[in-house]
This record gives C-alpha cells, sequence and structure tokens, in this order.
C-alpha cells in the first residue's frame, strides 16, 4: 500500500508540473509547486494526529456503531480545526507568500481558495480512509491512490485548459470531493459503518 502511494503521488505531480510548464509556462509549475509544498507541510500536523490517534483507535473497534461515532467525532473535531487552518492560511496568504517566497510569487495567491477547500476535503476524506486502513481494505485503497491520481491529472488538463492556473487547485478539490463521495460509498455498501 504504501509502494502505491509512494508511486502514484511522485508521478502525478511530475506529470502535472510538466504539463503546467508546457501550458502556462515554467512560473506556473513553480506556483502550483510551492502551493503543493505549503499544503504538504501544514497537513502533516493534521497526519500525525490522524496515525497517532485516529488510526489505532479505529483498529479496535469493531461494531460500525463505535467506527461511525468515531468517524463523526473526528468530523466534529478534526475537520472543523483543518477549516480553520485553511482559513487563516487563506487570509494570511499575502503575508506567507511574503515570508517564505518572493515577491516573484505573488501569482499564487491565486490558488489559495480553492486549495484551501480541496484540503479540508482530503482530511474529510482521510477521515473515511483510514477506516478503510484500519479495516484493513488494502486493496480498495490501493485502488483508490491509482484512479484518483489518474483522475487529478486529468482534473488537472481539463481545469486549467477552461480557467488558466487556478484550475490546477480547483481540480484538487474536486479529485477529494470525489474520493470521499467514493470512500463513505463504499463503506455504506461494505456496511462497515
Amino acid at each position: 500500500m504504501a509502494l502505491t502511494s509512494a508511486a502514484c503521488v511522485p508521478i502525478s505531480h511530475i506529470l502535472i508540473r510538466t504539463h503546467l510548464a508546457d501550458t502556462l509556462g515554467m512560473d506556473a509549475a513553480g506556483y502550483w509547486e510551492a502551493m503543493w509544498r505549503l499544503s504538504a507541510a501544514y497537513l502533516m500536523l493534521v497526519t500525525t494526529t490522524l496515525s497517532l490517534y485516529y488510526l489505532p483507535k479505529l483498529s479496535e473497534l469493531k461494531d460500525p456503531k463505535e467506527i461511525k461515532a468515531e468517524i463523526l467525532q473526528g468530523y466534529k473535531i478534526i475537520l472543523p480545526v483543518a477549516a480553520a487552518c485553511g482559513l487563516v492560511i487563506y487570509l494570511l496568504r499575502d503575508f506567507i507568500i511574503g515570508v517564505l517566497f518572493t515577491s516573484d510569487f505573488i501569482p499564487m495567491r491565486d490558488l489559495f481558495a480553492w486549495q484551501m477547500v480541496g484540503d479540508t476535503l482530503k482530511i474529510g476524506s482521510w477521515l473515511l480512509g483510514y477506516v478503510l486502513i484500519a479495516k484493513s481494505e488494502f486493496k480498495f485503497v490501493m485502488f483508490t491512490e491509482v484512479v484518483f491520481a489518474v483522475l487529478f491529472y486529468f482534473f488537472i488538463n481539463y481545469f486549467i485548459a477552461k480557467i488558466g492556473l487556478e484550475g490546477s487547485a480547483v481540480a484538487h478539490a474536486l479529485n477529494y470531493f470525489l474520493h470521499m463521495i467514493t470512500m463513505f460509498l463504499y463503506l455504506s455498501a461494505k456496511r462497515i459503518i
């Protein structure tokens, strides 16, 4: 499972950066990469929490009602915190760009809104995805990893053609919205929740 993720993410990102560079130029690819790294940095705090508390807790639960209650607890606590962090990052985007980057990166400010929406949806999706990991649904997790990496690349192509660089962040949000729905439907169909 880790190998699937280790292969899918870098390969899809290489393809995306190449596509951005070819269609919008190297600067646009740099803005996208900077935005992606910023998201990864603050989301690391959430993934650490999920790995240290949430996953072990889910692993010990057997009753679907208890699992559902734990998921709802995660949505009540973790998701609002993630959304609040995203909002703060969005509101401080000019300051963040000024501190972490140079003034050349000002165009990346247009990515923040949709990127933060996508990151919040990503956390919502992970809250369900960790249930699948806890219940050893590895094949489905690997399958979705591959499918959504491919979908992300195609969404990037589509939205960049339609609305430019901001389309990369819209693609991120749509991809994780669909990922979250897929996780929920699978968990419901398997009667895990």
